[in-house]
């Protein structure tokens, strides 16, 4: 039976929201990791629990007493002593543990300490755990990195918005956009992608009333019993083909904004491609805002977003046999 050791790690916050780092003075069997930066904690010894090996490590290397009911695990990942991730694997268990304001004192093991700004980006830690570590990290914590360099001090429209995640109110985030750019004069399109009918989406004429451009694609999916068609028949993808060839419309005509409704979802279902989406948006002029929404975006469109917004379900009423409602749900 293949045998792994366990290393307990800790994210330990201070009363900034910062994290503290150490740098490997690369002893014992760290060779190939001196000088990296790392959270401090370790290998577990005989008999002790995590959390217990885990209080050890910390009070060894940076001498700071955990209250280790503050201690929440939030990532797991694998390396290897040495490297060897093979044969000798080490399976890694991260904590998230408010600290406060401490006094670090190191032990040999280690030749420095940062408290890390988890804002920042990665770039100086060059330690794929940690940064895996990090990125789960900022996921729970709903933490943003601002490091976009091709839009600082950018003014105006022409950026790329995303809405995703399967909690409601992705396409009503986009509808207030829509309103406010109205509201501010500004030229307004949205192409409704796998929304086909007209007795569902009562907000359509009142977009249209205020001077949204409206264009509805793809097959009304729910029936005279309010049973949803989950299929994907030609007719859908063909649909779905016509949607951006609308949407390539609104571009040519100079829309400031244009929002493409149920894009990622539409995506995600094969009714068009990542790259016929991808080709569209690369004809985006410069000055049109793009405003992407549905659940389980591509990552290729999570990586062409200037803001991305995740709408997480925590709860809902359909759950408990709640009928959608007219005038809340549609």
């Amino acid at each position: 039976m293949e045998k792994k050791f366990v290393a307990n790690k800790a994210f330990l916050v201070n009363a900034q929201g910062k994290i503290l780092f150490v740098r490997d003075s690369g002893g014992t069997d760290h060779t190939n990791s001196v000088g990296r930066w790392d959270a401090p904690g370790g290998r577990m010894d005989v008999g002790e629990t995590p959390l217990e090996g885990l209080k050890r490590e910390i009070l060894e290397e940076t001498g700071i007493l955990l209250d280790e009911t503050k201690a929440k695990p939030f990532h797991v990942d694998l390396w290897g002593i040495g490297g060897d991730s093979l044969n000798q694997p080490i399976v890694g268990i991260f904590y998230a543990v408010l600290v406060g304001d401490v006094e670090v004192r190191l032990s040999d093991e280690h030749t420095e300490f940062i408290w890390f700004d988890p804002k920042q980006n990665t770039e100086q830690l060059k330690n794929d755990s940690v940064r895996h570590a990090l990125e789960a990290y900022r996921s729970l914590e709903g933490i943003v990195v601002a490091d976009d360099c091709s839009v600082i001090g950018h003014e105006g429209f022409g950026l790329i918005q995303l809405f995703t995640g399967n909690g409601k109110g992705k396409t009503t985030a986009a509808t207030g956009e829509m309103m406010r750019a109205i509201g501010a004069g500004k030229k307004v399109g949205v192409v409704y992608f796998d929304k086909g009918g007209e007795s569902h989406y009562f907000e359509r004429s009142v977009l249209q009333s205020i001077g949204v451009t409206v264009v509805p694609t793809g097959r009304d999916r729910i029936d005279a019993n309010g049973r949803f068609d989950f299929s994907i028949q030609q007719i859908d993808k063909d649909e779905a083909m016509r949607g951006l060839q609308e949407v390539q419309q609104l571009f040519d005509q100079k829309f400031d904004l244009v929002v493409m409704d149920e894009i990622n979802s539409t995506t995600d279902l094969g009714m068009v491609s990542i790259e016929d989406v991808l080709e569209l948006i690369e004809r985006k002029p410069e000055q049109t805002e793009l405003v992407l929404t549905g659940r389980n975006a591509p990552q290729a469109f999570i990586d062409l977003a200037h803001l991305m917004t995740e709408m997480r379900l925590r709860k809902h009423y359909f759950y408990s046999g709640v009928k959608a409602r007219e005038g809340i749900d549609y």
